[in-house]
């Protein structure tokens, strides 16, 4: 009986003993496991230092050496001063008529100036005109401050009113010219050949004074001579002393 009790005794502190045991090893790992988490835990929440500089705003950095795109365009420029232009636009008014035409027609009714055909025919091709007109020989297009009498290269070319001759030339663009003056009125007459007078001749009305040659400014037309009257040294219709302006 008594070695039954001392068996009971002994498994009641061998079942005390492992329980304990038991308890001490969970606590054991449970601190582990706690231990743990927190080493890790602490490891995550520990604040990193950036890798990168902060610079204030607006403060000068130095030892950089290098410079991007942007900077360097903006710091060009800066550097570039962009010019003032001034325009003025021009005022832009109406065409008018010529002023030395409007002269000379408020000065023709004051003058006796009455003239003859240049040629002995009346084949007139073109007719003055103080607008713009088409120049096939230039590509132009310009007034036409003249009478143009077509003709046949050789054709006698007669004064078309007595006067002086006062002017002989070779102009570039009118030909052989000669001008007659006779009181306020001069009479050009272009596109010359032969020229039979010289300067500082009296002529008498219907008298040649050449043949008829070409106008170089207006080659390309019909055969001519081109007349051109002047009135106190403003242009005016040739064919408004012709006979009346028949």
């Amino acid at each position: 009986m008594s070695e039954n009790n001392s068996r009971k005794k002994k498994s009641k502190y061998e079942r005390i003993g492992f329980y304990t045991a038991l308890s001490i090893c969970l606590i054991a790992v449970t601190m582990a496991v706690y231990s743990t988490y927190n080493t890790i835990s602490g490891t995550n929440n520990v604040p990193t230092e950036p890798t990168t500089t902060v610079v204030e705003v607006n403060k000068q950095v130095t030892g950089v050496t290098e410079s991007t795109e942007e900077t360097t365009k903006q710091g060009l420029l800066e550097e570039i001063t962009i010019p003032t232009i001034s325009v003025t636009i021009p005022q832009i008014t109406e065409p008018t008529e010529p002023e030395t035409t409007r002269n000379a027609l408020q000065t023709m009714l004051s003058t006796n100036l009455s003239l003859g055909y240049p040629l002995n025919q009346k084949n007139i091709i073109r007719e003055y005109s103080d607008k713009t007109v088409y120049y096939k020989s230039l590509n132009v297009w310009k007034s036409h401050l003249g009478v143009d009498f077509g003709g046949g290269i050789g054709d006698d070319v007669t004064a078309m009113t007595g006067g002086a001759v006062i002017r002989v030339d070779d102009d570039k663009m009118y030909g052989k010219t000669v001008e007659i003056a006779t009181d306020n009125a001069v009479v050009i007459y272009s596109g010359l050949n032969g020229i039979t007078v010289k300067e500082g001749d009296s002529v008498e009305n219907g008298q040649k004074i050449g043949v008829l040659g070409t106008v170089p400014c207006e080659v390309n037309d019909e055969n001519h001579i081109h007349i051109a009257v002047k009135i106190d040294g403003q242009y005016a219709d040739p064919l408004s002393f012709i006979s009346n302006g028949e």
